[in-house]
C-alpha cells in the first residue's frame, strides 16, 4: 500500500511490542522498519531498464526469507544504541515483523508481492484493497496517534493501541466482504445478460472500497465492467476489448515474457505507431470509466518496442495531462455515488 499506510502499520508493530518499554521510541522504530520494504525503489535511481524495475520492487525486499536475515544488522543496531538494556531478540522481533507485516498488507492489493523469493516469483495479490485507501489508513492514523501523548505506563495507552488494531483490522475483514458481494453481483450481471466468459476478477478502484472494476476473460476479448455497492441504478454495462492474441508472435522477448509474467494472465494488446506494441495491464481495470475507446480508457500502459541494438524494450506511458486528474477524481467520486 501506500508509504503512509506501511509507516502507520509499522509504527503499530513497534507499539504492541516495545510501546510499554520504550514509549514513542517504539513508533519511530517501528515506523522505519515499515518503509524499508518499499527502498528497494532506489534500484531505479541506478537503471533505466524499466524490465528490471518490475522484476525488482516488491520481490526480494518483502520476501518472507530474505527478512529472517535483512533485520539482524537493524536489530543490532537498537541493541547497541539502547546500551543493551533490552535484549536482541525483542529488536530482532520488532524489525522482523515491522518488515513482515508490511509484505502482508501489501498483498492485500492488486500489484502482486513476491513474497516467496528467492523461491519462486510468483505474484501474490487478493486484490481486496486499494493501493491507497483513506478510510483504512485514517482511522488506524488517529487512534495509533493518540499514543503518542500518554504516558508509556498508562493503560489508556494501551486500549488506543488496541482500538487501532481492532478498527484497522475490523475494515480489512469487511473489504473481503464487500469483494464477495461485487464478485456475485457481476456474475449474476453476466448470467442475465448471457454473457459467456473463462474467468472473472474484481479489484477495487483507486481511494475507495466502494467501486469495484470487473474483468472478465473471454477466449479473444476482455470484458471490463464497474459496479458501485452505493450506486442508485442496479444496472451494470459491459464494454468489450480485443485481446489481440495474434500480436504475441512478433513481440518474442524476455521483455515481453516480464509483461506477460507482471499481468497475471490479465492483458490484451494493440499495434502502436512504428511497429511498435501497447501491452495493457488489465487487472486494474479502466482508469477512465467514463470513455469507451481503449487508449482513453487505459491511461497507463507499457509500449513495447525495438530499440538500436534489435532487442525489444519497454517503456511505460502515462497518458493523463495537465489538469485531467483532477476530472479523473470528480468522475470517480461521482461515479461511486451516482449512476
Amino acid at each position: 500500500m501506500d508509504s503512509l499506510t506501511q509507516i502507520v502499520l509499522g509504527a503499530a508493530v513497534g507499539e504492541a511490542l516495545m510501546g510499554r518499554k520504550i514509549g514513542n521510541k517504539a513508533q519511530l522504530i517501528g515506523a522505519i522498519a515499515g518503509t524499508v520494504p518499499d527502498l528497494d525503489v532506489i534500484s531505479n535511481l541506478f537503471t533505466n531498464d524499466e524490465v528490471l524495475k518490475l522484476q525488482i520492487h516488491r520481490s526480494y525486499s518483502h520476501a518472507t526469507f530474505i527478512h529472517f536475515f535483512l533485520v539482524i544488522p537493524f536489530a543490532y543496531l537498537c541493541y547497541v544504541i539502547f546500551k543493551k538494556k533490552y535484549s536482541f531478540k525483542e529488536f530482532y522481533s520488532l524489525w522482523f515483523w515491522g518488515l513482515f507485516t508490511h509484505a502482508v498488507l501489501d498483498c492485500f492489493t492488486t500489484y502482486g508481492t513476491q513474497m516467496f523469493q528467492p523461491f519462486s516469483n510468483y505474484l501474490v495479490g487478493f486484490n481486496n484493497i486499494s493501493v491507497v485507501d483513506p478510510l483504512y489508513t485514517l482511522p488506524f492514523m488517529i487512534l495509533l496517534g493518540a499514543c503518542l501523548f500518554i504516558k508509556k505506563e498508562n493503560p489508556l495507552r494501551f486500549k488506543f493501541l488496541k482500538a487501532s488494531l481492532i478498527v484497522s483490522c475490523s475494515y480489512m475483514l469487511l473489504t473481503f466482504g464487500v469483494k464477495y458481494y461485487a464478485h456475485n453481483t457481476f456474475e449474476k450481471a453476466l448470467k442475465e445478460q448471457h454473457i459467456s466468459y473463462k474467468s472473472i476478477s474484481t479489484s477495487p478502484t483507486i481511494f475507495n472500497n466502494f467501486l469495484w472494476a470487473g474483468i472478465i476473460d473471454q477466449d479473444s476479448n476482455v470484458i471490463f465492467s464497474e459496479y458501485s455497492i452505493l450506486q442508485k441504478n442496479k444496472h451494470i454495462e459491459f464494454h468489450s476489448y480485443p485481446k489481440n492474441e495474434h500480436l504475441k508472435n512478433n513481440y518474442k522477448s524476455p521483455a515481453f515474457e516480464t509483461l506477460l509474467w507482471f499481468s497475471q494472465g490479465k492483458y490484451m494488446m494493440a499495434k502502436g505507431e512504428n511497429d511498435t506494441l501497447n501491452f495493457y495491464v488489465t487487472k486494474w481495470g479502466r482508469q477512465d470509466f467514463t470513455k469507451k475507446d481503449i487508449e482513453e480508457s487505459f491511461r497507463f500502459y507499457y509500449k513495447l518496442y525495438k530499440n538500436d541494438q534489435g532487442t525489444f524494450t519497454i517503456l511505460p506511458q502515462e497518458k493523463f495531462k495537465k489538469g485531467e486528474l483532477k476530472q479523473a477524481l470528480s468522475a470517480l467520486w461521482n461515479r461511486i455515488f451516482n449512476y
